[in-house]
């Protein structure tokens, strides 16, 4: 649940100072590559999915990739194109509440 740009200290795990010195602090820089499927708001995935004209206007369950494992999204009978289905908890943790984690929201895209 790192965010892009981040900077992590490690105190006292960097060099030995001069003479046999306390070790100094060693800090890391994080960048976060950029993943296919998924981008990143705060602790919020989105994805896009393409589905046929006919179940935008009939709804339909279909499967998707997700870091915990396939999921099944219910798309809505009438759904619209750039409408997007929520699926809670399934988003990034919390780096500072473990217990906390954002949404995965699909995007959807009707293929005419």
């Amino acid at each position: 649940g790192i965010n892009d740009n981040a900077r992590l200290r490690l105190a006292n795990q960097g060099e030995v100072g001069e003479g046999g010195g306390a070790a100094g602090d060693l800090y890391i820089d994080i960048r976060i590559k950029a993943d296919k499927q998924f981008t990143r708001d705060g602790d919020d995935l989105h994805c896009w999915i393409q589905v046929p004209m006919s179940w935008a206007v009939l709804g339909h369950d279909l499967s998707i990739n997700t870091f915990d494992g396939e999921k099944t999204v219910s798309i809505p009978a009438g759904c619209q194109p750039e409408d997007t289905v929520t699926l809670k908890g399934l988003g990034v943790t919390n780096i500072r509440n473990k217990d906390e984690r954002g949404n995965l929201i699909a995007h959807v895209n009707v293929l005419i």
